[in-house]
């Protein structure tokens, strides 16, 4: 890789630069158009809020944002900030500044995770905006080789780059070490993102790096420790929303449901508006058995869902469960019928409401509007090619109501096999037999289910150990084929295809297997810890064997 120059700040030339524009008062669009072409840009998009600004980055991509941080109805900058990093519509070599006219935006934007790149204090001179976005584009230019390795999910070398560069970082030190320590907790080096966020927070106390230091601790599964960073990021800086998110998270994995839901609580009252933490306050309240704040929490998904592209029928499967679990049939009915509106002609809704309507009516009493719709249910379950954990639940409830307990206890089965270490499956699992009278028979069907995955992964090991990889990649291949939707299981088979082939050399037939598996677990969670580690040693295993890609 070619050497990197130092750190130093070059003019930068805006014509050939795109840029967005994204504030809800048409004359500061048009004024900010204006200070842009003195500028020299040329290239200039606008957008009025949050939902237009989603549209208009969805067909193009654009090397620099400006959005304000009051958008009218719907989303904030902040907001629409986030949702754009989480399902990576911009790319890290965008600049995203955030312009406001709070002097105390600098006190919020310092505590939070996914903070824009700088921000700019209304009003401001065409002379200070180009100061800044120079500064940010050099600074860019400087990580850019690391952002290109990132795309490529080439983390152990974006890692390396980082510390070719620490000695030339200058004033971008802070920045590259960040990147180094998410990069590394990335690649499932706890231990060593540890050491790099220790190392920042004794140059200097920030949020980020306590939190960096506090996921690095959690994923090693030291969750006491976590649960300590969490809780001192929230109590020194009350406005870090996901240090709340990720505490509730720690406490649910030391089984504390009690405290996660007082934690999302807590976030919910200061930051009502992120669809997925009222989506952890429903599913906790529930499994607390809350059925009021769960309610609560399941239609303020729904009413702010309105804005956002992350709404999605389950929303509406969740409440209706609650109204369900309450006696309140006719309004459980009504969310599923609002379900149809909302998303028409959707498969998946489809299912989603007939099972629940199966339940509903069967709990009012109308046996035979509840068998018909188990029937609709029945149909549509066997022919869907999606079949979300939500609904498969719900589906086990329905034919244990209507009496199929042998079809009930199939799809129970299944489902945990392909989610065996899925803790938070299971107890939704164990909770749901539990509110049908059926505790000890879920309970029992869920651990034998899950040992049957267990079993056989300790089979594969044990004959790894004796020195038989093939007949270890063989058997974790077929479970594999068995159980397509548990990534543990399909990324334990790519581990062992990975390993055979480093001790073996290139078996092309057995890398096209695994690369599929890789590529199927990339659509479903392409954040896995194990499936970006494993992704990236295929990576290194081809460029070993001089295979191009």
């Amino acid at each position: 890789m070619a050497a990197f120059p130092g750190a130093k700040n070059v003019p930068v030339d805006f014509k050939g630069k795109t840029f967005l524009v994204i504030d809800d008062i048409i004359g500061v669009r048009s004024s900010l158009r204006i200070t842009i072409t003195t500028l020299g840009g040329v290239k200039i998009d606008m957008a009025a809020n949050a939902a237009d600004a989603i549209n208009k980055i969805e067909h193009r991509t654009y090397d620099i944002i400006l959005c304000d941080y009051f958008l009218g109805e719907g989303k904030d900058g902040q907001q629409l900030l986030e949702e754009l990093k989480r399902r990576r519509m911009i790319k890290n070599t965008t600049i995203f500044m955030m312009v406001t006219a709070e002097r105390s935006y600098e006190k919020v934007v310092s505590a939070v995770e996914l903070a824009p790149d700088d921000y700019l204090i209304k009003p401001f001179s065409g002379e200070v905006l180009r100061l800044r976005l120079e500064r940010l584009a050099n600074k860019k230019t400087f990580l850019a080789p690391i952002f290109d390795l990132m795309e490529r999910q080439e983390f152990r070398k974006a890692v390396q780059v980082c510390d070719q560069r620490l000695q030339a970082a200058g004033p971008y030190l802070l920045d590259l070490l960040r990147l180094k320590g998410e990069l590394m907790l990335l690649v499932s080096d706890f231990a060593g993102a540890r050491q790099v966020y220790e190392h920042i927070l004794k140059m200097r106390e920030i949020p980020w790096a306590r939190m960096g230091l506090a996921k690095a601790q959690f994923f090693a599964e030291n969750f006491q420790a976590a649960a300590e960073g969490f809780q001192q990021i929230v109590a020194d800086h009350p406005n870090y929303m996901s240090a709340y998110d990720w505490l509730a998270k720690t406490h649910s994995a030391l089984g504390d449901e009690a405290a996660a839901q007082r934690v999302l609580m807590d976030a919910v009252a200061k930051s009502p508006r992120i669809l997925q933490r009222q989506k952890d306050l429903g599913e906790t309240a529930y499994h607390n058995e809350d059925l009021d704040t769960a309610q609560g929490a399941f239609e303020a998904v729904l009413e702010f869902g309105k804005f956002s592209s992350f709404a999605e029928p389950e929303d509406y499967a969740n409440l209706s469960r609650v109204f369900l679990d309450k006696g309140e049939y006719t309004q459980a009915l009504s969310v599923m019928g609002n379900a149809r509106k909302a998303f028409e002609n959707s498969a998946e809704v489809m299912l989603h409401a007939a099972v629940m309507d199966s339940m509903i009516h069967d709990k009012a009493g109308d046996k035979a509007a509840a068998q018909q719709s188990f029937n609709e249910a029945r149909e549509l379950f066997e022919a869907a090619a999606k079949k979300p954990e939500s609904v498969a639940l719900d589906m086990v409830r329905a034919c244990y109501q209507q009496g199929d307990q042998a079809m009930g206890e199939q799809i129970a089965q299944n489902l945990v096999k392909n989610n065996h270490e899925n803790a938070a499956l299971l107890k939704r699992a164990e909770q749901m037999f539990e509110r049908m009278g059926l505790h000890d028979q879920g309970k029992e069907l869920i651990h034998n289910s899950s040992r049957e995955v267990i079993a056989l992964n300790n089979r594969a090991v044990k004959l790894a150990q004796a020195g038989d990889l093939k007949g270890s990649v063989e058997l974790l291949m077929q479970a594999a084929n068995q159980l397509g939707n548990n990534n543990v299981v399909v990324l334990n088979a790519v581990h062992a295809i990975l390993t055979y082939i480093g001790q073996s050399g290139w078996d092309e037939e057995l890398a096209l297997v695994a690369r599929g598996y890789l590529d199927a677990i990339k659509q479903r969670d392409p954040e896995h810890k194990k499936y970006l580690m494993l992704a990236t040693l295929y990576k290194d295993l081809s460029a070993k064997f001089g295979v191009k890609e």
